[in-house]
């Protein structure tokens, strides 16, 4: 579906348009044809990178624009909510401000009421509702990210506790849920009072398979052989994959084990990259 097809503001269609967006990815669509737009709640389950954050987006513009009302978005790491500040901040053409707080826990928080959308940490919230800012009233919808998290021991506590808040303390708003894959997707959704949009598509297929003395064996049979390299087999088989026109990421034990991945791909990178993609690559150095 494309996003003419859409009954969207002409403004945020021209700002999607702008941004190279044409075509709506299906959980987009799923979440549209659900009720994202009536404000129904919803958990959306899907893989990463298969357009949750522009569901978020979609959702956010007409409650600041038409109802006038602000957006909270819920993150449940520092970087994270960095991240999606980032991303939000580009609405700013559209006169949308975006305002981001990841700490001060004894700070109120009420100056943040100088957005429309606040960008906050889980527990940057919980002491946001404990304070009890005038602004929390004119919220009209609420993003939580990562929602999978609330059955963590680490973080999940903190998680369930707020999202309880939003339900229970009778602000009138709409819940957006957003999750990775998990098995009880169902329940969450049921827990959380919201419609399931679950869905396993992502925009570049997934395939599995194991890295064992320069060759993949793939699940589907299949074999491939790796250049070995004194880099080590984890730059072996991400330079494998950009040579092909790919992208790789690549996960690391500890901080200074991805410091030293890092620098040891930065040192080859650069012969399988086009000139721009060089130069691009130094200005984000």
């Amino acid at each position: 579906m494309r996003f003419d097809e859409v009954q969207l503001p002409s403004e945020l269609l021209s700002f999607l348009k702008s941004k190279g967006l044409s075509d709506l990815y299906p959980p987009q669509e799923a979440a549209i044809k659900a009720g994202l737009l009536e404000g129904r709640n919803l958990v959306i389950s899907s893989p990463t990178a298969s357009g949750k954050t522009l569901i978020a987006l979609i959702a956010a513009y007409p409650k600041v624009k038409l109802e006038r009302r602000r957006v909270v978005y819920l993150a449940p790491l520092r970087a994270l909510a960095s991240e999606k500040y980032s991303e939000f901040r580009e609405m700013e053409s559209l006169g949308i401000r975006t305002v981001i707080s990841t700490g001060d826990y004894d700070s109120s928080g009420e100056s943040l009421g100088r957005g429309d959308i606040i960008v906050l940490t889980n527990e940057r919230f919980d002491s946001v509702m404990r304070h009890r800012v005038s602004w929390l009233d004119s919220v009209g919808l609420f993003i939580a990210d990562e929602v999978h998290l609330a059955g963590s021991d680490s973080r999940g506590p903190t998680l369930e506790m707020i999202l309880t808040k939003v339900m229970y303390q009778g602000l009138d708003s709409q819940l957006l849920s957003l999750s990775a894959t998990i098995s009880n997707a169902g329940e969450v959704s049921r827990w959380l009072d919201s419609k399931l949009v679950e869905l396993s598509w992502r925009p570049v297929p997934l395939r599995e398979g194991v890295y064992d003395y320069g060759r993949i064996l793939f699940t589907d049979g299949e074999e491939r052989p790796v250049t070995r390299s004194t880099y080590g087999a984890p730059i072996d088989v991400g330079i494998d994959t950009v040579k092909t026109g790919g992208q790789s990421l690549i996960f690391a034990g500890t901080r200074r084990r991805a410091v030293s991945l890092a620098t040891k791909a930065a040192e080859i990178t650069p012969r399988y990259l086009a000139e721009r993609e060089r130069e691009l690559c130094s200005e984000a150095a």
